[in-house]
């Protein structure tokens, strides 16, 4: 089992689930002045900083900056490399609103508290969730399956969804 600090998030890195300090604050300061820089760059930077906060074995060093510059993109919703792990995607839809924050807050909370691991990610753009068939925020989905629109629903509730598609992953 491993527990969550509350400024972590979990990552793909190397095919192995590893809880990152700061990746969120650190993707926002970055977004404005590295969104049109090469992977190389952008790679380096991360390192630079996540480095100072979290401990990134060095014969992993590859798998990391991989790992951070997917999830760079992921953020800019730019075009990136699949994270190829199997297990749990739970994406919260909504704008950014005090709602989808909960939301999301929730959902992290669960999954610390369940000591599940789970691609967990914010989609804020617009014709993304509605592509996604999500006209009322916030939304939730796992595992590619909306189960919840417009309301934020209970820990117990996110728990037996949770659980339900561990079982089917």
């Amino acid at each position: 089992m491993f527990f969550i600090v509350a400024d972590s998030r979990i990552i793909n890195v190397g095919g192995d689930r590893i809880g990152i300090r700061g990746l969120d604050e650190t993707l926002a300061a970055m977004a404005p002045g590295f969104a049109d820089k090469p992977d190389r760059e952008v790679a380096e930077e991360m390192l630079a900083r996540l480095g100072r906060r979290n401990y990134l074995a060095p014969a992993a060093r590859d798998e990391y900056a991989a790992a951070f510059v997917r999830e760079f993109r992921k953020h800019l919703g730019q075009a990136r490399e699949p994270d190829v792990a199997q297990g749990l995607e739970v994406k919260v839809l909504g704008p950014g609103c005090p709602q989808c924050d909960r939301l999301y807050r929730r959902v992290a909370e669960v999954l610390s508290a369940m000591g599940l691991a789970a691609d967990l990610e914010a989609i804020k753009d617009a014709k993304t969730i509605a592509a996604r068939g999500v006209s009322v925020t916030p939304g939730l989905m796992i595992n590619g399956r909306v189960v919840s629109v417009g309301k934020v629903p209970g820990e117990e509730r996110i728990k037996h969804w949770l659980k339900e598609s561990e079982r089917t992953t």
